[in-house]
Protein backbone atom coordinates (compact mmCIF):
# COMPACT_ATOMS: atom_id res chain seq x y z
CA UNK A 1 0.00 0.00 0.00
CA UNK A 2 1.53 3.28 -0.92
CA UNK A 3 0.06 6.60 0.59
CA UNK A 4 0.55 9.41 -1.98
CA UNK A 5 1.71 12.90 -0.39
CA UNK A 6 1.39 16.57 -1.49
CA UNK A 7 5.13 16.36 -1.71
CA UNK A 8 5.18 13.01 -4.08
CA UNK A 9 1.85 14.29 -6.69
CA UNK A 10 4.20 17.77 -6.89
CA UNK A 11 7.53 16.28 -7.58
CA UNK A 12 6.07 13.25 -9.90
CA UNK A 13 4.85 15.28 -12.28
CA UNK A 14 8.77 16.59 -12.92
CA UNK A 15 9.87 13.26 -14.24
CA UNK A 16 10.25 12.09 -18.11
CA UNK A 17 11.43 8.77 -17.99
CA UNK A 18 10.94 6.75 -20.83
CA UNK A 19 8.74 3.35 -20.02
CA UNK A 20 11.20 0.47 -20.29
CA UNK A 21 10.18 -3.31 -19.72
CA UNK A 22 12.25 -5.73 -18.06
CA UNK A 23 12.19 -9.14 -17.57
CA UNK A 24 9.08 -11.08 -17.00
CA UNK A 25 8.57 -12.06 -13.02
CA UNK A 26 7.54 -15.17 -12.13
CA UNK A 27 5.00 -15.97 -9.61
CA UNK A 28 3.85 -19.54 -8.56
CA UNK A 29 0.64 -20.66 -7.13
CA UNK A 30 0.82 -21.63 -3.18
CA UNK A 31 -2.02 -24.12 -4.13
CA UNK A 32 -1.70 -26.13 -7.32
CA UNK A 33 1.58 -25.23 -8.50
CA UNK A 34 0.72 -23.17 -11.67
CA UNK A 35 3.62 -20.53 -12.40
CA UNK A 36 2.42 -17.21 -14.48
CA UNK A 37 4.35 -15.01 -15.86
CA UNK A 38 4.22 -10.75 -14.47
CA UNK A 39 5.44 -7.62 -16.46
CA UNK A 40 8.18 -5.64 -14.73
CA UNK A 41 10.13 -2.15 -15.74
CA UNK A 42 13.24 -1.18 -15.85
CA UNK A 43 11.77 2.50 -15.82
CA UNK A 44 8.62 4.29 -16.26
CA UNK A 45 7.15 8.03 -15.47
CA UNK A 46 4.19 9.69 -14.38
CA UNK A 47 3.75 12.01 -17.36
CA UNK A 48 -0.01 12.23 -17.72
CA UNK A 49 -1.00 10.47 -14.25
CA UNK A 50 -4.40 11.08 -12.67
CA UNK A 51 -4.70 11.53 -9.10
CA UNK A 52 -7.65 10.81 -7.12
CA UNK A 53 -9.51 11.74 -3.63
CA UNK A 54 -8.93 7.41 -2.80
CA UNK A 55 -5.26 7.96 -2.54
CA UNK A 56 -5.21 6.30 -6.35
CA UNK A 57 -2.98 7.27 -8.75
CA UNK A 58 -2.99 6.19 -12.58
CA UNK A 59 0.14 6.44 -14.49
CA UNK A 60 -0.48 4.98 -18.17
CA UNK A 61 3.35 4.81 -18.13
CA UNK A 62 4.09 3.44 -14.63
CA UNK A 63 1.74 0.46 -14.91
CA UNK A 64 2.28 -2.26 -12.00
CA UNK A 65 0.96 -5.67 -11.41
CA UNK A 66 -2.15 -6.47 -9.25
CA UNK A 67 -0.88 -6.98 -5.93
CA UNK A 68 -2.98 -9.75 -5.23
CA UNK A 69 -3.10 -12.61 -8.14
CA UNK A 70 -6.06 -15.21 -9.46
CA UNK A 71 -4.55 -18.45 -10.52
CA UNK A 72 -5.43 -19.36 -13.95
CA UNK A 73 -5.38 -22.48 -12.99
CA UNK A 74 -7.48 -23.28 -9.62
CA UNK A 75 -8.73 -20.09 -9.63
CA UNK A 76 -7.50 -19.16 -5.91
CA UNK A 77 -5.99 -15.74 -4.88
CA UNK A 78 -2.50 -15.07 -3.59
CA UNK A 79 -0.52 -11.76 -2.35
CA UNK A 80 2.00 -11.56 -5.48
CA UNK A 81 5.12 -10.25 -3.73
CA UNK A 82 5.14 -13.84 -1.51
CA UNK A 83 5.53 -16.35 -4.07
CA UNK A 84 7.83 -15.13 -6.46
CA UNK A 85 10.10 -17.67 -8.27
CA UNK A 86 12.75 -15.33 -10.33
CA UNK A 87 12.81 -13.60 -13.65
CA UNK A 88 12.16 -15.11 -16.94
CA UNK A 89 14.47 -14.61 -20.16
CA UNK A 90 12.21 -12.37 -22.04
CA UNK A 91 9.35 -9.53 -21.68
CA UNK A 92 5.57 -9.84 -20.33
CA UNK A 93 2.79 -7.53 -20.37
CA UNK A 94 0.81 -9.51 -18.47
CA UNK A 95 -0.26 -8.02 -14.81
CA UNK A 96 -2.95 -10.04 -13.36
CA UNK A 97 -5.28 -6.97 -12.99
CA UNK A 98 -8.60 -8.38 -10.76
CA UNK A 99 -11.99 -6.76 -11.34
CA UNK A 100 -14.28 -5.66 -8.64
CA UNK A 101 -16.16 -8.85 -8.28
CA UNK A 102 -12.73 -10.81 -7.98
CA UNK A 103 -11.54 -8.62 -5.80
CA UNK A 104 -14.45 -9.32 -3.52
CA UNK A 105 -13.74 -13.03 -3.97
CA UNK A 106 -10.08 -12.76 -3.09
CA UNK A 107 -11.01 -10.61 0.43
CA UNK A 108 -13.36 -13.00 1.23
CA UNK A 109 -10.57 -15.94 0.70
CA UNK A 110 -7.73 -13.96 2.14
CA UNK A 111 -8.88 -12.71 5.30
CA UNK A 112 -10.00 -16.42 6.02
CA UNK A 113 -6.81 -17.61 6.17
CA UNK A 114 -5.83 -15.85 9.07
CA UNK A 115 -3.28 -12.59 7.20
CA UNK A 116 -1.68 -9.93 9.28
CA UNK A 117 -3.24 -6.88 10.17
CA UNK A 118 -0.89 -5.23 7.95
CA UNK A 119 -2.32 -7.38 5.07
CA UNK A 120 -5.99 -6.86 6.44
CA UNK A 121 -5.34 -2.67 5.82
CA UNK A 122 -3.50 -3.65 2.50
CA UNK A 123 -6.58 -5.25 1.23
CA UNK A 124 -9.38 -2.97 2.16
CA UNK A 125 -6.96 -0.32 0.92
CA UNK A 126 -7.18 -2.03 -2.93
CA UNK A 127 -10.53 -3.16 -2.34
CA UNK A 128 -11.66 0.40 -2.10
CA UNK A 129 -9.93 1.60 -5.23
CA UNK A 130 -11.28 -1.66 -6.84
CA UNK A 131 -15.00 -0.68 -5.86
CA UNK A 132 -13.82 3.26 -7.37
CA UNK A 133 -13.05 2.01 -10.37
CA UNK A 134 -15.93 -0.18 -11.23
CA UNK A 135 -18.58 2.34 -10.27
CA UNK A 136 -17.36 5.65 -10.98
CA UNK A 137 -13.52 6.15 -12.98
CA UNK A 138 -14.17 6.00 -16.73
CA UNK A 139 -17.19 6.21 -18.65
CA UNK A 140 -18.92 4.22 -15.66
CA UNK A 141 -22.96 3.69 -16.07
CA UNK A 142 -23.33 0.90 -13.98
CA UNK A 143 -26.34 1.30 -11.14
CA UNK A 144 -24.92 1.01 -7.64
CA UNK A 145 -26.13 -2.20 -6.09
CA UNK A 146 -26.79 -1.94 -2.11
CA UNK A 147 -24.97 -5.07 -1.30
CA UNK A 148 -22.21 -3.56 -3.01
CA UNK A 149 -22.51 -0.28 -1.05
CA UNK A 150 -22.56 -2.23 1.86
CA UNK A 151 -19.36 -3.91 1.30
CA UNK A 152 -17.34 -1.18 0.40
CA UNK A 153 -18.77 1.00 3.63
CA UNK A 154 -17.50 -2.37 5.76
CA UNK A 155 -14.26 -2.62 4.15
CA UNK A 156 -14.02 1.80 4.27
CA UNK A 157 -14.37 1.60 7.88
CA UNK A 158 -12.44 -1.04 8.87
CA UNK A 159 -9.17 0.65 7.31
CA UNK A 160 -10.45 3.98 8.81
CA UNK A 161 -11.08 2.55 12.34
CA UNK A 162 -7.56 0.41 11.93
CA UNK A 163 -5.06 2.34 10.47
CA UNK A 164 -2.48 4.19 12.57
CA UNK A 165 -3.31 8.30 11.58
CA UNK A 166 -1.19 9.41 13.82
CA UNK A 167 1.73 9.20 11.40
CA UNK A 168 -0.79 11.16 8.70
CA UNK A 169 0.09 15.15 9.98
CA UNK A 170 -3.35 16.03 8.35
CA UNK A 171 -5.87 13.51 7.60
CA UNK A 172 -7.33 14.20 4.67
CA UNK A 173 -8.14 10.70 3.44
CA UNK A 174 -10.03 9.82 6.76
CA UNK A 175 -12.01 12.36 5.73
CA UNK A 176 -12.70 11.46 2.03
CA UNK A 177 -12.81 7.57 3.27
CA UNK A 178 -15.65 8.62 5.88
CA UNK A 179 -17.07 11.02 3.13
CA UNK A 180 -17.41 7.66 0.44
CA UNK A 181 -18.70 5.80 2.64
CA UNK A 182 -21.75 8.08 3.26
CA UNK A 183 -20.54 9.11 7.26
CA UNK A 184 -20.89 12.70 6.40
CA UNK A 185 -21.21 13.81 10.02
CA UNK A 186 -17.61 11.55 10.42
CA UNK A 187 -16.02 13.58 7.73
CA UNK A 188 -17.27 16.68 8.87
CA UNK A 189 -15.66 16.41 12.44
CA UNK A 190 -11.94 15.06 10.96
CA UNK A 191 -12.05 17.86 8.65
CA UNK A 192 -13.14 20.00 11.70
CA UNK A 193 -9.92 18.94 13.17
CA UNK A 194 -7.64 19.98 10.37
CA UNK A 195 -6.07 23.26 10.90
CA UNK A 196 -6.80 25.10 7.84
CA UNK A 197 -4.50 27.83 7.96
CA UNK A 198 -1.83 25.14 8.51
CA UNK A 199 -2.44 23.55 4.84
CA UNK A 200 -0.32 24.19 1.66
CA UNK A 201 -2.25 25.54 -1.33
CA UNK A 202 -2.95 22.03 -3.13
CA UNK A 203 -3.78 20.41 0.61
CA UNK A 204 -6.64 23.26 0.78
CA UNK A 205 -8.44 22.57 -2.69
CA UNK A 206 -8.83 18.73 -1.46
CA UNK A 207 -9.95 19.87 1.85
CA UNK A 208 -12.32 22.39 0.17
CA UNK A 209 -13.33 20.23 -2.45
CA UNK A 210 -14.03 17.64 0.24
CA UNK A 211 -16.22 19.91 2.19
CA UNK A 212 -18.35 21.31 -0.56
CA UNK A 213 -19.13 17.26 -1.26
CA UNK A 214 -20.65 16.68 2.01
CA UNK A 215 -22.32 19.85 2.40
CA UNK A 216 -24.44 18.26 -1.04
CA UNK A 217 -24.21 15.15 0.56
CA UNK A 218 -22.64 13.44 -2.29
CA UNK A 219 -20.18 10.42 -2.19
CA UNK A 220 -18.78 9.79 -5.07
CA UNK A 221 -15.07 9.38 -5.69
CA UNK A 222 -13.50 12.76 -7.19
CA UNK A 223 -10.37 13.37 -9.56
CA UNK A 224 -7.82 15.67 -7.80
CA UNK A 225 -7.54 19.10 -9.49
CA UNK A 226 -3.40 19.53 -10.27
Amino acid sequence: MVMLTVSTIINSKTENTTMIPGNAEIVKCPFCGTEKELMTLISGNTCGAEYWSDNKRIAPMLPSVSPVQKCPKCKKFYFEHKHRQGESNHESFERGELTFPEWKEAYLQLMSEGISEKEKLDLCFWLIHSYNDHYYRGRKTLVLTEEDFMFFTEVALSFVENYDWTTVKYPLLKAELYREAGKMKECADVLESIPYDSLQDFERTIYDDIKKRVENIDNKVFKLTL
